[in-house]
């Protein structure tokens, strides 16, 4: 599969994709809600099942797996006052904001006062290779990423 440059990506083409997937994230298999007709499937936000195995960030799964080579579709959530630690990702990936405000930082220092806010329906690019980190510096936040799998994640030591 050819790697598109994200420097083509018209905002016209990005929103359009972002709600696709938007779209296709709530009509998957993994979600289990509610079953309509002709194997449609819905969840709501209120009724997922998170994985609460952090006390710092919480995901679900929405479609395929990041792991695996493909699409693939999750929901991450961070309590109040919860963080990423500077990391980065072997492939680009998409962010959109569902719930709260999310607070974007784009380098190793983790310092969360030098946060970009980013209200519920913003979206953001992770470019593959790129050191960032995340979080709520105030209520709980909802973001999907969505992506192309196999990803890897290799955390950055802090750098004041």
């Amino acid at each position: 599969m050819q790697k598109r440059s994200p420097k083509k990506l018209t905002a016209l083409g990005i929103a359009l994709s972002s709600v696709l997937l938007t779209v296709v994230s709530l009509l998957t298999p993994a979600s289990l809600a509610v079953e309509l007709k002709g194997g449609f499937e819905i969840v709501q936000l209120a009724d997922m099942k998170w994985d609460e195995s952090s006390d710092r960030v919480q995901q679900k799964i929405l479609y395929g797996n990041p792991a695996d080579e493909g699409l693939y579709i999750i929901r991450v959530r961070f309590p109040a006052g919860g963080t990423s630690r500077p990391h980065f990702h072997s492939q680009d990936r998409f962010v959109t904001v569902i719930e709260g405000v999310w607070n974007a930082g784009t380098d190793a220092s983790h310092d969360m006062a030098a946060t970009t806010p980013i209200p519920a329906g913003g979206f953001m690019l992770h470019p593959a290779g790129a050191v960032h980190y995340d979080g709520s510096r105030g209520g709980p936040v909802v973001v999907e990423i969505r992506g192309f799998g196999p990803v890897s994640t290799t955390s950055v030591d802090i750098q004041p």
